[in-house]
């Protein structure tokens, strides 16, 4: 379950910026929940349209001249990338400039089962192949030893990277990074593509130029490296946008189409974020990187689109390998229902180690709890981590570093390599680290930008919005929350995999839609008062155009957050055996409310779900529902489904006796140690 952060913008700021500023009110609310509070930053995020200086990044003219000189020289010079979207649309970048200069130029990206980096066969290769100068594009920041190794085959290395800087810097002719502690540039939030950017704008002379040659392409690359969409890269997305709508890179062209984007039609940051770059990055996850690589530099509209089709054929197969993780995930979960009492959830198999990642972050969100899967290669195994807020994955995997090979990552997703016989060992650390230095109750932070009105819920409202674009990382789509909408009716859609509501906001008729649960699984009625934390988008049928209210979440109104996720914390507490004595009282039910719950329970044929259960009960916490649950399975008058978060009631034979069981003596001893 979400944490709802509801913001709530000062009203004396908000009034201040919309007369200062001169923007609407309901746009000046929104900029002041997201910390633009006045006129000079408004207009910086509004009007920002220039680069700062490229030679002020460290290095950048050491760089410029060691590629000059390579150039100039006729050397040969192979620029090695990444296989992910920002190292393959950083890669296309360089090297297609450096082409146009005249340099005899090549490229490498390495495939994941090389692994993430630089690295001495493929150094070996480039030493072979002639390369007498090797530039990193979104790497090579941590290559310390590979660095010395291209040292000793006497080629030469420029570095240019965005990751976070080690303490010791690789040796190199250039180390080209904004995130050096001796670097004085303004803007440090620039992806691998855009680090690059501003390398070609320092060897033109010419922001300007550099932005509208490559803009369409380091978009793709910014958006799908997740980065902050304010200041630099902000200018890089907006104006790559409206490069990219009518693109000359035919690669691109046919990969918009493919991913059902018109040309000439608008097109939004989200949909590279759920079109382009997951089609980019399917073919480093489930094939060659080099196959997105020879898209964007297709030579015809043929090849074009057969590379396009290649790479939607591998996002496919991602997809399918995807769900298939989740599924074998889920068994896992559901043989040994254990495994989600852990602060943290691991799981380990045998799956593709470049899918992983994804499927490791569609359970964080249905879990709620950070988790680590790990896929068994023979002698080695890999893992990758995601997290919620309550745990920094790179202090865990730090703590626990003895025991890897490689790891690195960010603070919520991470991923490491370790030998398969220390697996145990370190799910041990894991737990004990956890066990520490977590919560007992971890939870996904839902985070709306402010309270919306009946009033304000319209087209005019909704068009305000364009002028925030592009939305992503740093600049997400506007979160609104709903309080008191009264569902009117509900329908399914899409097959019964999402639901139509009709709802009565504040005396307004609305129609939401809710994408993210089936209407098997909904369990609010007509009538019902809710909550909601939604999204808002335009509607356009038949020349009319109305409001789309997209639901990010939905609760009843009557719905306690506090109360909600203090009891979950006293549950798990109590699992763990550290029990606060003065919440036992609060702990164990009485035989009430045994049968309130039994008869919620019996009196649905079908299995309900613990939320329709948490708000049928009647006053009964959640530390004490699950503790009733946990009794009821005790004597097998219920069957639970923790994968699906569902119960139903089995059928039993003869009288049980409560006072019996071990759950209650368990609570009862705590309670008198």
């Amino acid at each position: 379950m979400y944490k709802w952060v509801i913001n709530e913008p000062d009203k004396d700021i908000s009034d201040r910026l919309a007369r200062d500023a001169q923007v609407p009110p309901f746009i000046a609310r929104l900029l002041v929940s997201r910390g633009i509070t006045t006129r000079e930053s408004a207009d910086i995020f509004f009007n920002s349209n220039e680069f700062s200086d490229p030679f002020d990044i460290k290095d950048m003219d050491k760089a410029v001249a060691a590629i000059n000189e390579a150039v100039d020289n006729g050397s040969r010079i192979t620029v090695y990338g990444d296989y992910d979207a920002d190292g393959i649309t950083s890669t296309y970048i360089l090297f297609s400039y450096l082409e146009a200069l005249g340099a005899e130029v090549g490229w490498y990206i390495p495939t994941r089962d090389e692994g993430y980096g630089l690295n001495k066969p493929a150094i070996d290769l480039m030493k072979k192949q002639g390369t007498q100068l090797i530039i990193t594009v979104d790497n090579g920041i941590s290559a310390i030893e590979e660095a010395e190794y291209i040292k000793e085959l006497g080629m030469k290395l420029v570095i240019t990277d965005h990751h976070q800087v080690p303490e010791q810097l690789p040796y190199a002719e250039a180390v080209v990074n904004p995130h050096r502690r001796d670097d004085i540039s303004q803007y440090k939030n620039l992806a691998g593509c855009g680090v690059v950017l501003k390398l070609i704008m320092a060897m033109e002379g010419d922001s300007e130029q550099a932005l509208m040659q490559f803009g369409d392409i380091a978009a793709v690359g910014t958006v799908g490296d997740l980065v902050k969409l304010d200041g630099e890269n902000r200018i890089i997305v907006r104006e790559g946008l409206r490069l990219m709508e009518n693109t000359e890179n035919m690669g691109l062209n046919r990969l918009l189409e493919k991913s059902g984007i018109e040309q000439g039609s608008e097109i939004r940051s989200v949909d590279l974020s759920f079109s382009v770059c997951p089609r980019i990055n399917a073919a480093g996850r489930c094939g060659s990187p080099s196959t997105a690589m020879e898209l964007l530099l297709a030579p015809s509209m043929n090849t074009a689109a057969a590379k396009a089709e290649e790479l939607c054929e591998l996002n496919d197969s991602r997809k399918e390998k995807e769900a298939e993780i989740v599924a074998s995930a889920e068994e896992l979960i559901r043989s040994d229902p254990s495994l989600l009492e852990r602060k943290v959830l691991i799981l380990c198999g045998s799956w593709p180690h470049g899918i992983i990642g994804i499927a490791s972050s569609k359970l964080v969100h249905k879990y709620g709890k950070p988790n680590i899967i790990i896929t068994k290669e023979g002698d080695t195994s890999r893992g990758s981590i995601r997290s919620t807020d309550d745990l920094n994955v790179c202090d865990l995997l730090n703590a626990c570093s003895d025991m890897l090979i490689r790891f690195g990552g960010h603070t919520k997703a991470a991923g490491f390599t370790i030998e398969t016989s220390r697996i145990p060992e370190f799910m041990d650390a894991v737990y004990a680290y956890t066990g520490e230095n977590v919560r007992a109750s971890c939870s996904e932070t839902l985070t709306a930008d402010m309270e919306i009105f009946p009033e304000e819920l319209n087209v005019s409202n909704v068009d305000l919005m364009d002028n925030l674009k592009p939305f992503g990382e740093g600049n997400r789509l506007p979160l609104f929350f709903m309080r008191g909408f009264v569902i009117k009716s509900k329908k399914p859609v899409k097959e019964g995999r999402m639901v139509s509501l009709e709802a009565d906001f504040g005396g307004s008729n609305v129609r939401m839609l809710c994408p993210g649960i089936s209407y098997a699984a909904f369990p609010y009625r007509e009538g019902d008062r809710a909550d909601a934390v939604v999204k808002l988008d335009i509607n356009e049928y038949n020349g009319r155009r109305s409001v789309n209210v997209y639901v990010s979440d939905i609760r009843y109104s009557e719905f306690s957050q506090d109360r909600y996720f203090a009891a979950a914390a006293a549950y798990e507490d109590y699992r763990f055996g550290r029990v606060d004595r003065r919440l036992l009282c609060r702990m164990e039910p009485d035989m009430a409310e045994f049968r309130s719950v039994y008869d919620i329970i019996r009196g649905c044929s079908e299995s309900l779900s613990r939320a329709e259960i948490t708000t049928l009960r009647s006053g009964i916490n959640d530390c004490k529902f699950r503790v009733i649950l946990d009794i009821f399975r005790e004597f097998g008058l219920v069957s639970t489904d923790v994968t699906k978060d569902t119960v139903r009631l089995m059928p039993v034979s003869g009288k049980v006796d409560i006072e019996s069981s071990k759950v209650i003596a368990r609570l009862r001893s705590t309670a008198n140690s």
